[in-house]
C-alpha cells in the first residue's frame, strides 16, 4: 500500500515575519511553514485518517482585531495501483469522532449544512485553529479525522488500499462586523444611493450593518445602482479567506489530483513572467510559493470547487481588506493611501524571492505603468506570497497586510471576485450568487459542477491590481476592471483566492 505523506511543498513557505500594528494591539503574524506529516489509516472500518499538523506562529487574540488564523484541511483518496479518479472525503459531523491534540482544536463544528442552514454534503473538511489565546508555533500536533463518505459517493472500502493526500490551506478568520464599501474617490467606487451627483467624488461610502439585507448601492460615474439580493455574500457575517493568493505549487497539486483529461483543460504550460508550470508525467513547478497567474475565472472556480471553498464576492474583498475601520480615501489594503513599490527582488531564479527594499509593501507597475523593479535576468511578474512580511518589527503598512492579516490583497496578482451586478442599468440586475461552497468534485471535463456559481456571460470583477498595474488599480475600492465576462481568458494578471 502506498500512503502519500503530504508534506505539501505548496504550503511550505520560508519563515518570514509579519507584524500588524493595530489599535490597542501589536499583532505579530508569520507566513507559516504548514506541514502535514505521517499520514496513516486505521479504525475498525479503516476510515480514520491520522496525521501530524504543524505551522509556525499561529495567532488567536481576544483583543482587537479579535480574530485568528486557521488551516482548512480536506482529504483526497484514490485506490492504489490503477490510477483512476481521486475522491473527496466527507467527514463525520459528530465531533467526538475526531481527535485534536492539546494545542489545537476545530474552529467551527463540521456540518452538512450550507451557510444558510440548508442540508447538503458540506462536511467536506475541517477548519483547525490554535486552542488557546496567544501566538506561536504549532508543532507536530496529532489529528485523527473519521471519514463518513465521499462527495461523489465512492466510499473508502476497508478491504482496499488507497493513496491518501491530506491537503492544508492557510486561512484567516474575518469576524462578523459592520464595514464600509467604497472610499469616495477611487475609480467606479461604490457609494450610498443618490450621493454621487454623476461622479464618485463627494460620494459617501456605503456602510453594511447586516448580512441578509436588500441593500441598495450606487457605483460608477453614471450613478448606476443595484438592489442586492438578500443572500448575496456581503461580508458582514463571519467568513474565512485564504491568507495568501493561490500559489503555483497549490495549483500544481490541484492538477495532479483531478482527471488527467480534465487537467489538460485546466492547465497552462508556460515559462515566463515569473510563471512556470510544466508537464512531464505529472505537473510541476520550480516556483511553488510564487503567486499563481494565467488562471482564468473557470480555472479559479474549478480549483475552489475541488478544495470545497467558494469564490469571494467583491464586498467580502473590501471587508477582508479594510475591516470595521473608517474608510480612507484612496486606501490600499494596509489602511492608508501611501505605498512603496518593490524595486529590488533577489533569488528570482530559485522561486524563493527576497525583497531587499527595507520598506516596500506593493508589487505593482507604478503610477505610470512602467515597472521600475530590478528583478534581474528572470524578468518581472508575481512574487512569492507573503514576501513583504519579512521582519517582526514592521508595521502593518510595511508588510502590506490587511486589517485582519491577509496578505497581498493589493498588488501581485488580481483578485477574481463575484461582482454585485450582472449588467448595467438603473436598476442593474443583481447577482444571484449566494455563496454556496464547492463539493470537492468537478465534472468530466474539469469544470466546476456547482451550478449556483456565476457562469460565462455574467459579470465578474478583478480587484486589487497586479504586478504591472498602476498603483491606483491596487486600491481596495478601485473597480476599474469590472464587467468582465471572458471566463476562459488566461492573462498574466489573473490570480485569486477562495473563501469558506
Amino acid at each position: 500500500m502506498t500512503i502519500l505523506t503530504e508534506k505539501d511543498k505548496t504550503m511550505i513557505k520560508k519563515q518570514i515575519a509579519l507584524s500588524v500594528t493595530l489599535v490597542f494591539l501589536s499583532l505579530t503574524l508569520w507566513a507559516n511553514n504548514v506541514q502535514v506529516d505521517n499520514v496513516t489509516r486505521s479504525g475498525v472500518g479503516r476510515n480514520i485518517i491520522s496525521f501530524e499538523l504543524s505551522w509556525e506562529n499561529s495567532w488567536y487574540f481576544s483583543a482587537i482585531p479579535r480574530n485568528h488564523d486557521a488551516v482548512w484541511l480536506f482529504i483526497k483518496y484514490r485506490e492504489c495501483g490503477g490510477g483512476g479518479p481521486w475522491h473527496h472525503a466527507l467527514l463525520s459531523t459528530n465531533m467526538a469522532d475526531h481527535f485534536f491534540d492539546t494545542d489545537i482544536t476545530y474552529a467551527r463544528p463540521i456540518t452538512v449544512n450550507d451557510r444558510f442552514g440548508n442540508p447538503g454534503n458540506h462536511n467536506t473538511g475541517v477548519l483547525v485553529r490554535r486552542a488557546n489565546y496567544g501566538g506561536g508555533d504549532i508543532v507536530s500536533q496529532s489529528i485523527s479525522l473519521t471519514v463518513s463518505g465521499a462527495s461523489d459517493g465512492i466510499l473508502l472500502a476497508d478491504t482496499a488500499e488507497y493513496d491518501i493526500k491530506v491537503m492544508a490551506i492557510e486561512m484567516v478568520q474575518i469576524p462578523e462586523s459592520p464595514f464600509y464599501a467604497g472610499d469616495g474617490v477611487s475609480t467606479y467606487t461604490m457609494f450610498q444611493y443618490g450621493t454621487g451627483s454623476g461622479t464618485p467624488y463627494g460620494a459617501i461610502p456605503y456602510r453594511f450593518t447586516a448580512e441578509n439585507g436588500t441593500d441598495t448601492i450606487d457605483y460608477g460615474y453614471s450613478n448606476y445602482w443595484v438592489k442586492l439580493n438578500s443572500d448575496f455574500p456581503k461580508g458582514y457575517a463571519e467568513f474565512y479567506v485564504m491568507k495568501y493568493e493561490i500559489s503555483q505549487g497549490q495549483y500544481v497539486d490541484f492538477l495532479n489530483t483531478i482527471d488527467p483529461g480534465a487537467a489538460l483543460n485546466r492547465s497552462y504550460i508556460y515559462n515566463g513572467y515569473m510563471y512556470n508550470i510544466g508537464l512531464s508525467g505529472t505537473y510541476t513547478t520550480i516556483h511553488p510559493n510564487r503567486a499563481m497567474i494565467y488562471m482564468s475565472t473557470n480555472d479559479l472556480f474549478s480549483y475552489l470547487d475541488w478544495a470545497a471553498l467558494r469564490p469571494m464576492s467583491e464586498l467580502e474583498y473590501e471587508k477582508a481588506s479594510r475591516g470595521p475601520k473608517d474608510f480612507v480615501p484612496g486606501e490600499f489594503a494596509w489602511g492608508d493611501n501611501y505605498f512603496i513599490e518593490a524595486n529590488n527582488i533577489i533569488n528570482t531564479a530559485t522561486g524563493t524571492e527576497i525583497c531587499t527594499d527595507s520598506a516596500a509593501n506593493l508589487n505593482c507597475g507604478t503610477s505610470t505603468y512602467l515597472h521600475g523593479g530590478n528583478f534581474g535576468a528572470n524578468g518581472y511578474g508575481p512574487v512569492e506570497v507573503g514576501i513583504f512580511a519579512r521582519d517582526s518589527t514592521l508595521s502593518r503598512a510595511a508588510t502590506g497586510g490587511s486589517y485582519y492579516g491577509v496578505m497581498e490583497l493589493s498588488g501581485n496578482a488580481k483578485e477574481n471576485c463575484v461582482q454585485i451586478n450582472t449588467n448595467q442599468g438603473n436598476p442593474a440586475t443583481t447577482s444571484s450568487y449566494t455563496g454556496v461552497w464547492g463539493d470537492g468534485q468537478l465534472n468530466n471535463i474539469g469544470f466546476s459542477n456547482t451550478s449556483a456559481w456565476p457562469a460565462a456571460g455574467t459579470y465578474f470583477i478583478l480587484r486589487g491590481g497586479y504586478w504591472w498595474d498602476a498603483a491606483d488599480r491596487c486600491r481596495i475600492s478601485d473597480r476599474n476592471n469590472r464587467n468582465v465576462t471572458t471566463y476562459d481568458t488566461r492573462g498574466y494578471d489573473y490570480g485569486g483566492r477562495g473563501v469558506r
